[in-house]
């Protein structure tokens, strides 16, 4: 009878488990095992046994083994209560380890190892607590451009005046920005490299803190120079500038670099408040070119130059300032530069003092800048001179309890500076850069020659000493100094950017040198986020025992990869797919010897021999692989890929998605394969527009490529096609089609007809038929408003394709839906403020602010009218009225009278006529009566006109015609005409118009309510052959809908206008048209223009003058 409890683990097994906890994780091997067991049965016990047994002599040694007899009853024995074992504890996570790379070159002897991107901590502790240390400098001031709604005011002029609504101004104000800009400049010297990280994370945590206005970074050269506009701007008080430098480089000492950086430092401090931000530790600063005094500092002013400092040392208080101190070489003045530490206390400090009002004083490290350091000053000890005795007994009596410790644990491994600061992150509670910098700046440490910046060694000795001052204990727990380092990697794995390289133990790497003993252990999770470049799903070999194979491994160039969706559970799809892999195989003419083929548990890896010709399988994977799976009730979603696969795989709907590199889609162009049904899509690895495709894909059954167009279906793009000679292609029709093609691994290019391979020779290529004619549509949709209701609104889109290879590159399908569901989404933001009855404010703003549309290389034009919800949706616009109707309008028409603004030229845009309108309200307040204000009476203008929002200075000239102050209006509008005249556009095609029109002996004639000096002043350059211009009168009453000015055109009164036709864009001018029977003919290049015209009668309206002056053409 067994002595093991039910269901306890194999004796073997826990004596393996006991082993491992005593030897602080290391499992022991199976050699190990064996000959502990031998030993064990060659052992005595070294105390005598106890109990019923010790009682047996040597001669009764065999008869006590023998069992007792059955027949002979054994007296009865109290058995002890059996002690429960302990349950078997559950095995941690395999963890792998990682390596660093070494600087030799690999053997054949070394193992494969996979390279990774593995990140570090990071060197900033608290960034929130400096940002916060920074807010004080986030006050917001007035800008220097720009306004914006001063509300309260508005409101509260509102309520004094009393006006109507109609008379309400707005008051402004400044609009408001943060108050300064930082220029962060970090130094770029050899002592440098060390501090990327925290110059970097220095830098995100500013940029992100949204304190300043703008934070720019430059870089400060070694040479003594600095790149771009931003540090050599003038002075405007709205500027600082931040130095990130530990003051030890080239620049710091004399010479031509000196003295420029130097010069660039006085600069900066006569304009700007500048700081410089020390990585070093402050006791640390006495070895640098800047050496450091401790004080206070206060400022004249806020945001005070550097150089208008007050300094008083602690240890000259009968100092008042630095004013008379000489320089640290010379009798120079010098400036008092701070100095901080990368800490939120010394950074609020130095906020502090740039917004307090003058005279408070700060606690602050300040040096003297004068002039650089003499090349040959004895300021250092030479390190290289000194042994390794001395160099650790020095850095002991000089550097903090930290960093002597974190030398020490340093000692175990390789001091390469990722690795530093993971050590110190696992062993240090509370880890600064200073410690670091101590530790780097001993002088223990050598640079590794050739190695990337951060790479060092111990000097020789050095590490043999550091080891004897750290602890035994801490010697002996490697393995868990291992785990703790590579917890900090398992937290940032795939959330933080890789800063440096490792390698993990891997049965398909590469083979690469590495250091003997790991840095780090990690998760296999870790591993995978780690590796996101490889396709490989499994664990490394080494990293938890099993199969590199079964696991998943990365599959290399000549490799064939068959993954499919949720195969497990279901035998007959993983059967039918193995032996479609098979059969596809044999098909594809390779023999066994050639090929190997490893199960994986998403499909199958088939390991090709290098230089097998694979299109006779790319072949067999398009006819065979549908029908193989068509034979399943559900078959699985199917992706095979040949060769590496891209890092971004295509999101095609396809039941089977086949994968090539460009080399292979290349044979297969110019096989006869090519001219089947199959078609492959050029997949990018980036948005460059001549980046050529990294791989090319078809999809095999399902729906279709969302770029697929077969020959004549609709669609803006149709192909990709395979064209065996471009020349073959012919010349595409200007204006209406463009052929763009490409090679497997070139660039999209437009076709050039005459030389279409340019110096190259011709070769199959793949090649699309791009639609380049304008496509329209018309849908109606409802928008909210502020309020409850909804606007109904009709929108008209207009596209074509502006760039044929950015448009193709795209793939976009379904331009149309696209299109409206983008102006919907942006339309339906714009109305939300707007309420029902401010319909026209809302149309406006929609058709001025949509932008940024979804498809790139489409040019898109809209237009959009708004009605409120309940009201009859806008009629579709008319179409365009035939030549023939035209020239027959034209022919019996012997004068034609052509509006001014519009058809001729545009004086007034909306923004400035906006503006002249306010220009003419200033003079009718200020002719208002002072009774009329407090009482709320508006002023008296004729009709319900007045009462209407003014577009156009006309309307409200108009509305004041039969006014006292008509005449003055009249007067004020003559001079804003006048002043609009240089700014003003004239109509596309009107000059040609014109001169056909008077080439066709009619008699052309102006006809507008605008100034008449203005329309001469505007027309007379153009020389155009008119036979009058009749302008607006001195009487305002005389204005259109008048018809005096259009009885003027006609000549004789009496005379019948059947005789003459009107050309105008005017509301105002069709209704005096009606009033004499003129046939009237409208032209609005906008749809808001053209539905006011024929809302008010107009029967033909016009939106370009293209048709009229075809028609005149044609008389």
């Amino acid at each position: 009878m067994s002595s093991e409890l039910p269901g306890s683990p194999d004796p073997l097994a826990r004596l393996a488990d006991v082993l491992t906890g005593a030897a602080h994780g290391v499992r022991p091997t199976a050699l190990e095992l064996a000959e502990l067991l031998w030993l064990a049965r060659h052992m005595r016990p070294d105390t005598p046994a106890t109990g019923p047994e010790a009682t047996t002599g040597p001669e009764d040694t065999g008869r006590a083994a023998a069992p007792p007899s059955p027949l002979t009853p054994a007296p009865p024995v109290a058995q002890p209560p059996p002690v429960p074992e302990p349950s078997r504890p559950v095995p941690e996570p395999a963890r792998v380890p990682l390596h660093l790379p070494s600087p030799r070159a690999a053997t054949a002897a070394d193992r494969r190892h996979t390279t990774l991107l593995a990140p570090a901590p990071p060197m900033l502790r608290h960034p929130l607590a400096l940002q916060r240390a920074l807010r004080p400098l986030g006050r917001r001031v007035d800008a220097p451009v720009g306004h914006e709604l001063a509300e309260r005011e508005t409101a509260d002029r509102i309520a004094r005046l009393g006006a109507d609504p109609e008379w309400w101004l707005p008051v402004l104000r400044p609009a408001r920005e943060r108050w300064l800009r930082l220029n962060l400049v970090y130094d770029a010297g050899p002592t440098m490299p060390v501090w990327r990280p925290l110059i970097r994370e220095l830098h995100t945590v500013l940029a992100q803190s949204g304190l300043f206005r703008t934070v720019a970074l430059y870089r400060a050269a070694a040479d003594g120079t600095v790149r771009g506009p931003g540090p050599h701007a003038p002075a405007d008080g709205r500027s600082i500038t931040l130095l990130i430098s530990d003051c030890m480089g080239p620049q710091w000492r004399e010479g031509p670099a000196g003295t420029l950086w130097y010069a660039t430092l006085h600069r900066w401090a006569r304009r700007m408040p500048l700081a410089v931000v020390q990585p070093l530790p402050e006791h640390l600063w006495r070895d640098t070119a800047l050496p450091t005094t401790p004080g206070r500092l206060s400022a004249p002013y806020p945001a005070a130059p550097t150089a208008t400092l007050a300094f008083t040392s602690y240890e000259r208080p009968e100092s008042a300032g630095t004013e008379g101190i000489d320089g640290i070489h010379g009798s120079d003045l010098v400036v008092p530069l701070p100095v901080l530490e990368p800490e939120p206390r010394w950074l609020g400090h130095w906020a502090g003092l740039l917004t307090a009002p003058g005279g408070v004083e700060f606690p602050a490290a300040v040096a003297e800048l004068g002039r650089p350091l003499p090349a040959d000053a004895e300021d250092r000890t030479d390190v290289g001179l000194l042994s390794a005795e001395e160099l650790v007994l020095r850095f002991r009596a000089t550097a903090s309890p930290e960093a002597f410790r974190l030398a020490g644990h340093l000692a175990v491994g390789r001091p390469d500076l990722p690795v530093m600061r993971l050590v110190q992150a696992a062993v240090e509670p509370d880890p600064r850069p200073r410690h670091l910098a101590e530790v780097v700046l001993s002088g223990m440490l050598t640079t590794v020659p050739g190695g990337a910046p951060g790479s060092y060694a111990f000097r020789d000795g050095v590490r043999e000493l550091l080891l004897l001052g750290l602890p035994r204990t801490a010697r002996k727990q490697t393995v868990e100094l291992l785990g703790r380092m590579g917890e900090f990697i398992d937290r940032r794995a795939g959330r933080a950017p890789g800063e440096f390289a490792a390698s993990v133990p891997s049965a398909h790497g590469a083979g690469t040198a590495v250091e003997g003993d790991p840095f780090a252990t990690v998760s296999e999770d870790s591993v995978r986020r780690l590796a996101a470049d490889r396709t490989a799903q499994g664990v490394p070999a080494g990293a938890g025992g099993g199969d590199g194979d079964s696991a998943g491994a990365a599959v290399d160039r000549s490799g064939i990869l068959f993954t499919a969706d949720a195969l497990t559970g279901r035998p007959e799809a993983r059967i039918t797919l193995e032996a479609t892999v098979h059969d596809i195989l044999a098909r594809g003419s390779l023999t066994p010897r050639q090929y190997e083929v490893a199960v994986r548990p998403d499909g199958y890896l088939v390991r090709v021999v290098p230089g097998v010709f694979l299109l006779p399988v790319l072949v067999a994977v398009l006819r065979e692989l549908p029908y193989a799976l068509a034979r399943l009730a559900d078959p699985p979603r199917l992706r095979v890929t040949f060769g590496r696969p891209p890092a971004r795989l295509p999101e095609a709907a396809a039941d089977v998605l086949v994968v090539v590199p460009p080399a292979l889609y290349d044979d297969f162009t110019t096989s006869s394969a090519a001219q089947g049904t199959r078609r492959f899509w050029p997949l990018y690895g980036d948005d460059a527009p001549d980046s050529p495709p990294v791989a090319w894909y078809c999809p095999l059954g399902g729906p279709r490529s969302p770029r697929s167009a077969e020959p004549g279906a609709p669609g803006l793009v149709q192909g990709p096609f395979i064209a065996r000679d471009l020349r073959e292609l012919g010349v595409p029709a200007p204006g209406r089609t463009a052929i763009v093609h490409t090679r497997p691994d070139g660039p999209l290019r437009v076709l050039d007809p005459i030389q279409p391979y340019g110096t190259r020779p011709p070769r199959p290529e793949t090649y699309y038929s791009v639609d380049l004619t304008p496509h329209h549509a018309r849908h109606t949709m409802s928008l909210p408003s502020s309020g409850k209701g909804t606007f109904t609104a009709t929108a008209e889109l207009s596209w074509h394709v502006a760039d044929p290879i950015v448009f193709v590159r795209g793939g976009t399908a379904d331009v149309a839906g696209l299109l409206l569901e983008h102006l919907r989404d942006a339309a339906a933001r714009l109305t939300r403020g707007h309420p029902l009855r401010r319909a026209g404010a809302a149309q406006r703003a929609v058709n001025a602010q949509v932008g940024g549309w979804p498809v790139p290389g489409l040019a898109v034009s809209y237009t959009v009218r708004l009605v409120p919800e309940g009201a009859p949706a806008p009629a579709a616009e008319p179409s365009v009225p035939s030549r023939g109707r035209l020239a027959a309008l034209l022919s019996g028409a012997e004068s034609v009278l052509i509006g001014f603004d519009g058809p001729l030229a545009r004086l007034f845009s909306a923004q400035t006529a906006r503006a002249a309108v306010l220009d003419l309200l200033s003079v009718v307040a200020e002719h208002r009566d002072p009774a009329d204000a407090p009482a709320g009476r508006p002023p008296a203008v004729a009709g319900d006109t007045g009462r209407e929002a003014f577009v156009h200075p006309l309307d409200l000239l108009r509305a004041f015609a039969h006014d006292r102050l008509g005449p003055e209006l009249r007067a004020r509008l003559d001079d804003l005409e006048l002043r609009a005249v240089p700014d003003a556009p004239a109509t596309h095609l009107s000059r040609a118009l014109v001169r056909a029109l008077h080439g066709s002996g009619r008699r052309v004639s102006v006809v507008t309510d605008v100034g008449p000096r203005a329309v001469h002043r505007c027309l007379t350059p153009d020389r155009l052959p008119f036979a009058g211009v009749h302008g607006r009168r001195d009487d305002p009453g005389l204005l259109m809908p008048d018809p005096d000015c259009l009885l003027r055109a006609l000549g004789t009164p009496g005379a019948s206008a059947r005789t003459g036709v009107l050309i105008s864009s005017s509301v105002a001018e069709l209704t005096a048209a009606q009033q004499l029977g003129l046939p009237f003919v409208g032209y609005a290049p906008t749809a808001t223009g053209r539905r006011h015209l024929r809302e008010g009668g107009s029967e033909i309206t016009l939106s370009s003058l293209e048709p009229l002056l075809e028609a005149a053409r044609a008389l």
